[in-house]
Order: C-alpha cells, then structure tokens, then sequence
C-alpha cells in the first residue's frame, strides 16, 4: 500500500512497511494484461500523448525500452477506459537539472507541440525516484497550451509529469544502499533484516531469495508499465494516497466494506481506485 504526500507541487510514493517494502510494491505492481489492443479493438476515443524524457545524468533507458514500457501501460489504459497512451517523443538530457528544470526545457523547445504527459525517467528530486520507485507532479506549462485532458482538481493549463526510476533495485540484496553490488549477501535491514542472508541473481540484478518466485516471470519493462500509469492517473483524484485501491476513501467511493482488498483487482487497476479512472475519462475536452 502507498502514501503519498504534497511537497510543493509534487507527490512522493512511500511505503507503509518500510521492512517488508520491496515485497508489497512487487504485489502492488503485478503484470499488465497482453502487450497492446488488438487488431480488432475499436478505435480508442482519443490519445493521451506522452513524450519521454531520459535523465541521463541519473538513469539508463533505450528507446526501445520506453517503447515497450509505455506499449504495456497503453494496453492497460485503454482497457480501463478506451483511451490509448502514445509515446510521441523520445530524447536525453544530461543537465542534471531537477525534474521542473529539464521539464520546463522541454517545453520551451517544443513551443505549440506539447504532450499531454511526460514521463521522466530519473532518480528524482532528492532521490525520490530512486528510493520509491516513482512519482506524480504537475507542471505550470507555458501560457498558450491547453491539455484537453482537463482534471477537475487542476485545469487545463498543467503539463502531467510521470516520474519513474527504471533501474530501480527491488528486494534489493547485498547493496547496502549503493548503487553497485557490495556483497554477496544481504545487508542491513535488506531481506527483511536478516542480514547475511545468500542474494539471487534476476535480470542481471541481485535480490532477496524470498521474492525470486515472483520476479523469475517478471523483467523491469513489465515492471515500469503500471507505475506508468498509476503516476499520470494520480492528478485525476482528489485524495492523494486515499486513491489508491483499498484505502479506506477508496472502498467509500466504491461503496466497499472497510478493509476491502483484492490484489488480483489491484493489480487489474494498477493500484488506483476504479473511480480515478471514470474521473480521467470524462475529463477529456477537446
């Protein structure tokens, strides 16, 4: 389960169980559903264009990677609400700025052809990224834009903005808090704290033993996709961590008996709650 909270104009993710975090966000971010509509899908209802930022100061993606990414997230989104998320732009920076800094330089050499959303891989603000995996925040884009995708909690004059960390460690074993590998065995509270404890090998990474059964399936691209989503749906609640499924604002709205949770359905909505999504697709004015 996460929380979140406002900081400026920003929402940082962060875990309830800071000993057992890396499993319950693996469970938050079970698998998408296929790898795109089909063929024979209607046509969505409309785009919800995403340019994609690289930091390359903090982060490492191809453009290959974020394509497979965001196919995965499209699929998603379109099956909870007909819309369709369309990667329309792909470059790096390497300005070290922080997140409003290399935002802002986008839009101000993409004047009158502005996404709707941009999705930032990086670290983040003060690591932010980097310690819970990602963030949402919006953006004062420059005077003449207008996003059609209108939430009733901002208006159209705000750039969405994804933050996302791709080479995230989860169950992170034997780093003890490095970016590199300092040992072959657990480290600190790693492992639920059980420090020494043998670490295992996934995707060139090295994680608990205990949570190797749910990633041996799993590979960062399936990883990254519901995050995609979760971060650009947040802007469309009004409860900040009370969006999220199973929070007690959730199951209200839902008209769900308290403590209600599934993580098969949680899974199916990325880890939001059904109504952010119904908000997202009406808010759509072209």
């Amino acid at each position: 389960m996460y929380l979140y909270w406002m900081k400026s104009n920003e929402e940082i993710c962060l875990s309830r169980f800071q000993a057992h975090f890396a499993l319950t966000l693996i469970v938050m971010l079970a698998a998408c559903s296929g790898a795109g509509s089909s063929s024979s899908d209607p046509e969505p209802i409309a785009y919800f264009n995403v340019a994609v930022i690289v930091d390359t100061t903090s982060d490492s993606v191809t453009r290959e990677q974020a394509e497979a990414v965001l196919a995965l997230a499209d699929a998603s989104l379109y099956d909870l609400t007909a819309y369709s998320l369309r990667m329309v732009d792909f470059v790096e920076d390497d300005s070290n700025g922080s997140v409003e800094d290399v935002v802002n330089a986008y839009m101000a050499a993409h004047p009158g052809d502005l996404p709707n959303g941009i999705l930032v891989f990086s670290v983040g603000d003060d690591d932010g990224a980097k310690i819970n995996r990602g963030y949402a925040q919006q953006i004062p884009a420059p005077d003449d834009f207008r996003n059609p995708f209108v939430s009733p909690y901002l208006d159209g004059s705000y750039m969405y903005v994804a933050v996302l960390y791709f080479n995230y460690h989860y169950a992170a074993c034997g780093y003890g808090g490095a970016d590199d590998i300092q040992s072959p065995v657990s480290v600190g509270d790693e492992c639920r704290g059980e420090e020494g404890t043998p670490c295992v090998e996934w995707e060139g990474m090295q994680i608990c033993d205990f949570v190797l059964p749910i990633l041996e399936e799993r590979t960062p691209v399936d990883m990254a996709a519901q995050v995609v989503v979760h971060e650009f749906m947040h802007p469309f609640g009004s409860e900040g961590g009370g969006d999220h499924f199973g929070t007690e604002p959730c199951n209200a709205v839902m008209g769900l008996p308290e403590g209600t949770f599934n993580n098969g359905e949680s899974d199916h909505y990325n880890g939001m709650c059904p109504n952010v999504y119904e908000t997202f697709a009406a808010s759509y004015q072209p």
